[in-house]
């Protein structure tokens, strides 16, 4: 049970770790810090998501894996959203003020896309209920960063019936895939429901099912050759080159706006000829060639990321034990118990951080400032914030947020039945 606890710190450590650099790139100053950090953005941040996306449909299901009435889905829905909103209207609130109140005092090098809409009252209240994925495009615009919310309530919105009535593997497969088919017909004819939905639903379903069929449990030698976790080690490079070219080559190819040719011993192949070539197709099945880009980009992203997210955790459970050092186990928990607080806030943070250091004239000196030391604090300050949110829920129902041996979720780091 501890290896396991540290093997799920470690993929907590390692999904922040991800993110966070994606999203650096907009803070920093010199052209060599954006270029240097521009490969994460996104498919990076895209592949850490859905690691944390992973763990908490596994971690949920651990947790929750006996659903039998209403009234344990009304007690499942108490407690995951008492977990998920403190922190979250918090994170809100700091948007709201440090990027739409205060932005045009602050000097910080970030202008928010279409402030004037996203921060509106109407849109501010979708999100303040946590509506912002199920209620996109049409009635909404998720704000960056705190759409996770509103996939994550929708997500635990939809598992419990899941669970209740699916009594086996094959039924729950059954259910995901009608859930999964009724919501993108709902899409399709009114218009809500953002693609972020169907990006990550099945990588959330996948954990479920990796934890109630215990997959990658279990790492065995290949005779004759390398143990299992240097195969791991030696492919994951691999894995992410390939996320990276692919997904800008598609995105590319499929991106209007942008103009890529390939030569090819037989021609050019360009965006325009691909676009034709998907028009037709989409042609002959009487559907709209958007639609057929869609299932593109959608089914690319969830096979790396399921490839992803499957090596990790076995290189996870195979290769983080309890064997660690004292002082490294204790790095990877810290990380992953502040993780939630510094996914919410490190965009505010880092445009207060910039704002206060206009007096530093040197870009580089500021990126580094920003890497060694503004990083680490914001983790230092996430992780006291995170300690005294737990405190205070346990001050005042301490049976309810007693510290479990294995957390709930992907980013929180507290949990309970």
């Amino acid at each position: 049970m501890k290896n396991k606890i540290i093997a799920f710190d470690f993929l907590r450590a390692l999904a922040i770790i991800m993110i966070i650099p994606a999203h650096l790139s907009n803070f920093l100053f010199s052209t060599y810090g954006k270029l240097m950090l521009y490969a994460f953005d996104p498919y990076f941040a895209n592949m850490g998501l859905g690691l944390f996306i992973f763990m908490s449909g596994y971690l949920l299901y651990y947790n929750n894996h006996s659903i039998n009435s209403l009234e344990n889905v009304f007690d499942f829905y108490k407690k995951r959203l008492l977990r998920i909103y403190p922190l979250y209207w918090a994170a809100l609130f700091v948007f709201v003020m440090v990027f739409f109140i205060f932005a045009p005092r602050l000097d910080s090098g970030f202008v928010f896309p279409d402030s004037e809409n996203v921060f509106s009252l109407y849109n501010v209240l979708v999100h303040v209920l946590g509506l912002q994925i199920l209620l996109a495009p049409a009635y909404a615009t998720p704000m960056l960063t705190l759409y996770f919310v509103g996939l994550i309530v929708i997500f635990y919105a939809i598992y419990p019936f899941i669970i209740m009535y699916s009594k086996n593997t094959k039924q729950i497969l059954i259910s995901s895939f009608f859930v999964y088919a009724g919501f993108f017909l709902i899409s399709k004819t009114f218009g809500i429901i953002d693609h972020r939905f169907f990006m990550f639903f099945l990588i959330f379903v996948f954990g479920v099912l990796a934890c109630r069929e215990k997959l990658f449990e279990k790492v065995e030698r290949i005779p004759g050759k390398m143990p299992f976790v240097q195969i791991l080690l030696s492919v994951l490079p691999v894995i992410f080159v390939l996320v990276i070219v692919l997904g800008l080559r598609s995105s590319m190819f499929l991106d209007p706006k942008i103009s890529v040719t390939i030569e090819t011993g037989s021609g050019i192949i360009g965006s325009s000829t691909v676009r034709s070539i998907m028009d037709s197709i989409a042609g002959f099945l009487g559907v709209n060639s958007l639609l057929i880009q869609f299932i593109m980009e959608t089914a690319l992203l969830n096979f790396f990321m399921i490839i992803f997210c499957a090596f990790e955790y076995s290189l996870a459970m195979s290769f983080v034990n309890d064997k660690f050092s004292g002082s490294l186990n204790s790095f990877f928990t810290n990380i992953a118990a502040s993780s939630y607080c510094v996914y919410l806030f490190h965009r505010p943070f880092f445009a207060l951080w910039n704002s206060g250091t206009n007096f530093i004239s040197s870009p580089i000196l500021r990126d580094i400032i920003m890497l060694f030391v503004a990083i680490p604090l914001l983790f230092f300050i996430s992780y006291h914030i995170q300690k005294i949110e737990l405190n205070l829920k346990g001050n005042f129902s301490p049976r309810r947020f007693h510290r479990k041996k294995l957390p709930h979720s992907g980013f929180i780091v507290h949990s309970g039945k």
